[in-house]
């Protein structure tokens, strides 16, 4: 078991625990997969509304998204349910990081990532229920201010209710606002609570609100230094990163010569256009630093044989998935770091270390184990 301060001390170390090949690749297969089926969701939602995919694809590459298209309703609902399988698979997978991140912190170095994902996808139902059931509540209070807005309608009476109880509509409102911040939440941690204490949905909306009530501050405070080291952890390794492709990229070119230049360059080419939006996304955030560990300049295609052009998409191909390795660090380091704030929480909150707590996953592996161990004395009996 690691020893822990419980207190902000404990979140600086959420860069070096995700800085592993298992929570990098837990988290890279869920951005995978969920960011394939949002990409082929999204380019049908483009047909439907009568754009072509080469059209979109010229237009949009890697990042399509329906909405500057100015789509119809049913365009609209297929692109919605691309983004809501994105994060959907995202929040299970960050159960996944943060289950391997608590079993690592418990001692158990042997907790595998396909356990972790296991055990993710078997809670997805009180993962995915936990923000769905608070939207639900939300969209009644909703509901119900818009009825009583209706009955303040009838003459007379509609409108001095509506003045008379206006209290009851403020706190109600109140209210309304109150779980629309919880909802923020249960986002960000449903999956650390329901990784680190295997509970329901309803566990996680209940430690959502006690936490948000109780420690506000703290879950500020702690939800902000996870952002910036997780910012940090993404910053530092895509600079080592682009570094390490100048080296090789050197090398090559002056042991290979023009062939690799001509296939490196073209292929950052092809990269360049799949990705063209994100280059503006990343040069708006971090314009002074953005050469440092994105496109630096531009590349421009070459007329190259046949087999240089399929070597240089796969030379493409690749550099993108070392790029979703990257990304998938920084998303692991901040659910790491989401997973040691609310250990730190509950810690603080309830004074309870959930790290000595045995949930039901161990229970029926300890309890497995203890029936194997008495078959095999039976067997050495007989």
């Amino acid at each position: 078991m690691q020893q822990m301060y419980f207190n902000f001390k404990d979140i600086f170390r959420s860069t070096r625990l995700a800085l592993s090949l298992q929570r990098i690749w837990i988290q890279f297969v869920g951005l995978f997969f969920g960011f394939l089926g949002y990409l082929i969701i999204t380019y049908v939602s483009f047909l439907t509304a009568g754009v072509g995919i080469s059209t979109a694809w010229e237009k949009y590459g890697l990042l399509p998204c329906l909405i500057p298209e100015s789509p119809n309703w049913y365009s609209l609902v297929i692109f919605v349910v691309g983004a809501l399988w994105l994060i959907a698979v995202y929040l299970i997978t960050a159960t996944a990081v943060s289950r391997a991140s608590y079993m690592l912190a418990k001692g158990n170095n042997f907790y595998t990532w396909k356990e972790s994902f296991s055990f993710a996808i078997k809670k997805a139902g009180s993962i995915l229920l936990s923000p769905v059931a608070l939207l639900i509540i939300i969209g009644l209070f909703i509901l119900g201010g818009a009825i009583i807005g209706w009955l303040g309608k009838i003459p007379y009476v509609g409108v001095f209710g509506l003045s008379i109880f206006t209290i009851f509509w403020f706190v109600a409102a109140l209210v309304v606002v109150f779980l629309v911040l919880v909802f923020g939440v249960v986002l960000i941690f449903a999956p650390a609570v329901i990784a680190t204490t295997d509970d329901d949905a309803f566990e996680a909306v209940f430690q959502s609100f006690s936490t948000l009530w109780s420690q506000p501050w703290r879950l500020i405070l702690y939800e902000a230094m996870s952002v910036v080291m997780a910012m940090v952890g993404f910053f530092v390794l895509a600079l080592l990163s682009k570094k390490a492709f100048i080296v090789m990229d050197r090398i090559f070119a002056s042991t290979m010569g023009a062939d690799f230049v001509n296939i490196s360059s073209h292929g950052m080419y092809l990269l360049s256009v799949w990705v063209a939006h994100s280059i503006n996304w990343v040069n708006s955030i971090c314009p002074d630093m953005s050469g440092l560990i994105y496109f630096s300049r531009e590349f421009d295609p070459l007329l190259l044989p046949g087999y240089q052009i399929v070597a240089s998409y796969i030379f493409a191909i690749m550099i993108l998935l070392v790029g979703g390795f990257i990304i998938s660090y920084g998303l692991a380091s901040f659910n790491v770091g989401n997973t040691l704030a609310y250990l730190v929480l509950r810690k603080k909150k309830d004074d309870e270390n959930l790290l000595e707590r045995k949930d039901r996953e161990e229970e029926e592996e300890e309890e497995m184990l203890d029936s194997d161990k008495e078959e095999e004395k039976k067997d050495e009996e007989k």
